[in-house]
């Protein structure tokens, strides 16, 4: 099932989470170093990190106990495609609670996504007073708050715009992200879809669920979300790739299968907005987690006039000669 997009802001709420991003990392002394410091930012943060708790339904009704509330007071939680609980912050004692199992790569995300509900003003300060007054926040709140979250969390692991100053100097490529999150310390998802959202080239990165394969052969990818850049929603309608990966899909022949890795590039056909037919090249990689599948647009699709054959006519001129 493709789920909705967990970033999304409006331009006011995505300057104000950037700009307090941007405080954090230099408060910290990040800017520049890598992998991105997570562990001062948290520090310049005044955030203590307990990770070695496992948040299981017992840890986390004794909180609800403790906040005297039906939903999570004072905790804002990142739920995974489980809706496994992965953080807590929780305001009063400045505290954000890591369960001790989340797999690695992941691990700087979600600390960074906690640090964005204790460091952003308007979410510390409101989660403090529900906190001490006992009172909850509306579910659309709490929604518009995770992103707000996840967007901080981006920002600040992949530092403002130096991400992208270092990813589009080198030519459009699977492997650009790739290298970058062994850099920056950052998942291999969180990678491509920065990469995506940042690229000034025509491009969406299509996340998919491991394959299924089926006793006949055949096999299945649901597709779990689809980042695009600017350029691409302008001109594409993402929907067109929205519906599960089988043989007949375009993307088929890019899923990498049988145990491998990676896909070599290959091209495929996609129709614009205006019914166009565009040459893209694919690429994708499998992180054993999810599929990721990077597509660029190469332009309109190059067609070829064939004119029919003219049949010369001979004739011959007073003098002789054949023309």
């Amino acid at each position: 099932m493709t789920k909705p997009d967990d970033g999304a802001l409006t331009l006011g709420q995505l300057a104000n989470v950037q700009r307090h991003a941007d405080r954090l990392l230099r408060e910290a002394g990040a800017i520049g170093r890598f992998p991105t410091p997570v562990a001062d930012i948290l520090a310049a943060a005044k955030l203590t990190v307990i990770d070695d708790q496992l948040l299981d339904a017992s840890l986390l009704s004794r909180f609800l106990h403790k906040a005297k509330a039906n939903v999570a007071t004072g905790l804002v939680t990142l739920k995974s495609a489980l809706s496994k609980v992965l953080g807590i912050f929780e305001p009063h004692d400045r505290l954000v609670f890591l369960d001790k199992n989340i797999p690695g790569p992941r691990l700087p995300f979600v600390q960074l996504h906690e640090a964005g509900h204790g460091f952003l003003p308007h979410q510390s300060g409101l989660y403090a007073l529900i906190h001490d007054c006992e009172k909850t926040l509306d579910p659309d709140t709490t929604d518009l708050f995770e992103r707000e979250a996840n967007v901080f969390a981006s920002e600040t692991l992949f530092q403002g715009s130096l991400f992208a100053e270092m990813a589009h100097d080198e030519p459009f490529a699977l492997k650009v992200p790739m290298q970058l999150a062994k850099k920056i310390g950052a998942s291999n998802y969180s990678t491509f879809r920065r990469y995506v959202e940042s690229n000034p080239h025509i491009c969406c990165v299509v996340v998919l669920e491991p394959v299924v394969q089926k006793p006949d052969g055949s096999f299945v990818a649901e597709v779990r979300r689809i980042v695009v850049s600017r350029t691409f929603d302008a001109i594409f309608d993402a929907a067109v790739l929205f519906s599960a990966i089988t043989q007949n899909h375009p993307l088929a022949g890019s899923i990498p299968l049988y145990a491998r890795r990676m896909s070599k590039q290959r091209g495929i056909i996609l129709t614009d907005r205006n019914q166009e037919k565009h040459e893209c090249v694919v690429e994708s990689f499998d992180t054993k987690h999810q599929i990721l599948v990077l597509v660029r647009d190469a332009g309109l699709l190059k067609t070829s006039i064939i004119l029919p054959r003219v049949r010369k006519r001979l004739s011959i001129s007073p003098s002789g000669i054949i023309s």
